[in-house]
């Protein structure tokens, strides 16, 4: 049993975070420390002087993939906010003439959906949030805004699926696929979960809930067949948004509101990883590859999504410089204020992670699921990925901490696909219940009380709950009919 120590740095972390409250750099720190005593004490194997520094050096690396995405979707989120991009979406919704259920559900499954898989970083709350509170109860709008935040598996331009899947050690189509499996369900349901919290709901509000859930899914599934997973949610969410124009009462205005000047920076990154996606294998057949990497990780320069977040993040301060430079502090220093906190804790995570592989301690875990036999497991290691997100608040630690287990797991059944998708599912479907998320949900709440830091702390578990049931129902399907 002495695999079960390999659970002691997440323990760790839910007492730092949960019961000490503290930071999560702090929590990171910790649970680094009792790993690097789990790997003294040569608990898994004997100790190796190498495995520390190769521990740090594959986390350093592998946090620059996700630093390259972080640090440039925050410098274009700051860009789309100072040049109106964020207030013009306020302006598409009143363009469409909605009544409230629709309403809910185009923020949420629409909206929503879409700006949190271009910027990631709770940034669609920020504009969700006022929009709902005009239409909706409080009540209503913490849990329309935390449903909004339910698709994280696809969030922030999928970083986490492209860290995951190194960690994983599977190409990044393989478990994109997979986890379309893993995470459909959730998709397709979360436009009729928006009618539980509204009034006024009927026949007509139903089947355009189940027409959105439709087109919600149909545009990740073609969005990641087409392009990639970087873009696929950006997919299902505009595929709810077309639903919405196509039906709305002004066409032509719905148009011309969404065609304003403003937003032509979300439809540029959008082409920006589509012209990076065709351009990548081109440049690689001409001899212009770099692959960033060790003996044991690595990645392609080349395809990380940073780069067009960078370049069009780069185009609107420059097309609109008046307004990303009036009165306002400068770019720069306010992305490192906002990323350094970050990237240090995954850093530390991604470090840690790495050392309990080096370790062994990843191995006997997953040697200890496998004994539980292919059902059990399913359940565990769902259940380990949720812990990991709701604790750290992010499913790119959680990926950190726990997938290199799932994917163990998942080879000694010779499921590495279903397994993979599990954790990343679990992961990004449970995050959105986290108290880093809950903080920014209620940070766009005015004058805020306990009683609503209570509500979304309900509202959020109930919801992760219902979502967690989803997948693992999915593995267990897969397991019985794939």
């Amino acid at each position: 049993m002495s695999a079960l120590l390999a659970l002691l740095p997440c323990a760790v972390v839910i007492v730092a975070v949960l019961g000490l409250h503290r930071s999560g750099l702090v929590a990171a720190s910790a649970a680094f420390a009792v790993t690097a005593a789990l790997w003294l004490s040569g608990v898994f194997a004997p100790v190796d002087a190498m495995a520390l520094p190769h521990a740090v050096e594959d986390g350093l690396l592998l946090t620059s993939l996700v630093g390259s995405v972080i640090v440039a979707g925050l410098l274009y989120v700051e860009v789309c906010r100072r040049v109106g991009s964020l207030d013009a979406i306020s302006r598409v919704i009143a363009a469409l003439q909605l009544d409230p259920p629709k309403a809910a559900v185009v923020l949420v499954a629409g909206v929503g959906v879409m700006l949190e898989s271009l910027t990631g970083f709770g940034v669609s709350l920020l504009v969700t949030v006022p929009l709902m509170l005009a239409m909706f109860e409080r009540r209503q709008t913490i849990a329309l805004g935390l449903i909004g935040m339910s698709l994280m598996p696809w969030g922030a331009l999928a970083v986490s699926a492209l860290l995951g899947a190194k960690l994983a050690g599977m190409p990044v189509p393989d478990l994109a696929g997979a986890f379309v499996w893993t995470s459909g369900p959730v998709a397709a349901v979360i436009p009729l979960v928006c009618l539980v919290f509204v009034s006024g709901v009927t026949p007509g509000s139903i089947l355009f809930a189940l027409a959105a859930g439709a087109a919600l899914v149909g545009g990740i599934v073609l969005t990641n067949l087409a392009i990639g997973v970087e873009v696929a949610g950006v997919g299902g969410g505009l595929a709810v948004l077309a639903l919405a124009v196509a039906t709305a009462p002004d066409r032509q205005r719905a148009l011309r509101a969404i065609t304003a000047p403003p937003l032509a920076l979300l439809g540029l990154l959008v082409a920006g990883v589509v012209a990076q996606k065709l351009l990548v294998p081109v440049l690689a057949q001409a001899g212009f590859a770099p692959v960033v990497g060790t003996s044991r990780v690595g990645y392609a320069l080349m395809t990380s999504p940073g780069i067009a977040l960078l370049l069009v993040a780069a185009f609107g301060a420059l097309a609109w410089r008046r307004a990303v430079h009036r009165g306002s502090e400068p770019l720069a220093s306010h992305v490192a204020t906002r990323a350094w906190r970050s990237l240090l804790t995954i850093a530390v995570f991604l470090s840690m992670a790495r050392l309990l592989v080096e370790t062994g301690g990843i191995g006997a875990l997953a040697g200890l699921l496998t004994q539980a036999g292919e059902y059990a497991a399913v359940a565990i290691v769902s259940g380990l990925a949720g812990v990991g997100a709701y604790v750290t608040g992010s499913a790119v630690p959680a990926a950190a901490l726990f997938m290199p287990s799932a994917a163990a797991t998942g080879q000694s059944f010779g499921h590495l696909n279903l397994f993979a998708a599990l954790q990343h599912s679990a992961a990004g479907h449970t995050a959105m219940a986290s108290l880093p998320i809950i903080s920014i949900l209620l940070a766009g709440l005015p004058n805020r009380t306990l009683a609503d830091e209570r509500e979304a702390l309900r509202r959020g578990l109930l919801l992760a709950g219902l979502w967690m049931s989803l997948v693992v129902a999915s593995g267990w399907v897969w397991l019985t009919f794939g």
